[in-house]
């Protein structure tokens, strides 16, 4: 979007914050938004727009990340093969065999958020739609740029790597 398009998109945020009661707007709120959005074309952030109204997916007002979604939902596909991965991984394996998934983020949230012994060990089959979306939500966070993946820190490798290079 360009700077032009903020009059056009305040009005598709306010015409979509119509669908939500009790949603308000500041104006830093608003340029956070557009901000979030402007790789985007204002025809696309529209379209988003349009989708999110037709569906009964969201209870309260959706947010920027909600909007990226509805605009490439390819992202919200990937989340959910990966949740499907560590769903299939763990009725697999169980708890007893730590698994190396190859997808950066789903690797970190099995490592970091979800440490893996201990949430295999304990989650009940009851609780996996609720982990699936929360999952999803984390995923899609890291995915959108949302929270860093963070440095893997292993100062055992570093000290076992000095201790090869002084030998």
């Amino acid at each position: 979007m360009k700077k032009e398009d903020l009059k056009k998109f305040t009005e598709i945020m306010m015409g979509l914050a119509e669908n939500y009661p009790g949603t308000s707007f500041t104006s830093n709120g608003l340029k956070l938004r557009f901000a979030a959005l402007e790789k985007f074309s204002i025809d696309q952030v529209e379209g988003a727009a349009v989708r999110i109204i037709q569906t009964h997916k969201y209870n309260s007002m959706p947010t920027t990340a909600d909007i990226i979604n509805a605009i490439d939902p390819v992202q919200d596909n990937k989340a959910e093969i990966e949740a499907g991965k560590v769903i299939e991984y763990l009725s697999r394996f169980g708890a007893s065999i730590e698994p190396r998934f190859e997808d950066p983020i789903t690797r970190h949230l099995m490592s970091h958020r979800w440490k893996w012994y201990a949430w295999a060990s304990r989650v009940q089959e009851s609780e996996l739609k609720w982990w699936t979306r929360d999952f999803i939500r984390a995923y899609q966070a890291h995915a959108g740029g949302g929270y860093p993946l963070g440095i893997d820190f292993n100062p055992l490798g570093e000290l076992l790597s000095c201790q090869a290079l002084e030998a």
